[in-house]
């Protein structure tokens, strides 16, 4: 409820901010020259984005507080396999959307009659990010963001976190070591990704299209997917996604078989590849090391 709260207010914010900036950049670049029933209906288009602005920034300013209070007391929780992908790429989309080039649209005339400050903001959600950063789960999470993570955001978040010093030194060291490790993640899983290239449609969760780790089957619907992907929809949703029945995760019936099937498959071609790289390394004429 706490992460469905968060990614609602901060896009409801994020998108009155952004109509703020482009109409009232529409009528400052008109000027007189704009017809009087366009501009009338534009001045109302922008009063009822500052409005919606002033409304959600509060709830948006109390929820990233209260979200930033639970990742540091429960930080387990929030790196279960059924919530974790979720928070890192909410958090990837916003840091994105504060750092990234995209930043401007969120630039408006007097903020703090909104309760708006993009600075407090970023360093709200850093210590989010920060909280979780011994949590490998979390790291995997963020490198696997293929949508809003880059290391460019990483690298221009600590920037202007120094500028303004709204991090500690060490706040600051930390930061860097977290990009750092989530780099080599990135790196690992996008090898690991290219090895086992194609996937077998068997192996396939239906919902997330990704490699699935730990299947069960739906007991009515009979479709088999990861035991992470339906609790994560049960969160939310205490229905079947293919034939909306009720279901509880007690329910779900581990395909324990399929299990040991794709694990065996990974392993086999992880190694296969790796051998292939090992034999393509090797100098000329030395026995390759398999070990």
């Amino acid at each position: 409820m706490l992460l469905n709260d968060v990614t609602f207010v901060l896009d409801e914010s994020f998108t009155a901010f952004k109509e703020i900036h482009d109409v009232a950049k529409n009528l400052e670049d008109s000027g007189a020259d704009m017809d009087q029933a366009i501009r009338q209906e534009n001045e109302e288009k922008l009063s009822a984005a500052q409005g919606k602005a002033k409304s959600y920034m509060q709830l948006t300013n109390e929820t990233v507080a209260m979200l930033k209070l639970f990742t540091e007391a429960l930080a387990d929780s929030f790196t279960k396999q059924e919530v974790v992908v979720r928070l890192a790429h909410m958090l990837d989309f916003n840091l994105e959307a504060l750092v990234g080039p995209r930043r401007s649209n969120l630039k408006v005339k007097n903020p703090e009659e909104y309760g708006w400050n993009p600075r407090q903001m970023l360093a709200e959600v850093t210590d989010v990010y920060l909280n979780l950063q011994n949590k490998q789960s979390f790291i995997e999470a963020v490198a696997t963001d293929g949508r809003c993570y880059s290391a460019q955001y990483w690298d221009e978040a600590h920037r202007t976190l120094a500028r303004f010093a709204l991090k500690s030194p060490e706040q600051l060291r930390e930061w860097e070591q977290m990009g750092g490790r989530i780099a080599i993640a990135k790196e690992q899983i996008d090898m690991e990704e290219a090895d086992l290239g194609e996937l077998p449609n068997e192996y396939e969760d239906p919902l997330m299209a990704t490699l699935m780790e730990d299947p069960v089957i739906l007991p009515i619907s009979k479709q088999v997917v990861d035991r992470s992907t339906i609790r994560s929809h049960l969160l939310s949703d205490p229905h079947d996604p293919f034939n909306r029945t009720p279901l509880k995760i007690e329910d779900v019936i581990p395909n324990d078989k399929l299990r040991e099937e794709i694990q065996t498959w990974k392993a086999n071609l992880l190694a296969q590849k790796l051998a292939e790289r090992n034999a393509a390394a090797a100098p000329a004429g030395e026995p390759m090391d398999t070990s």
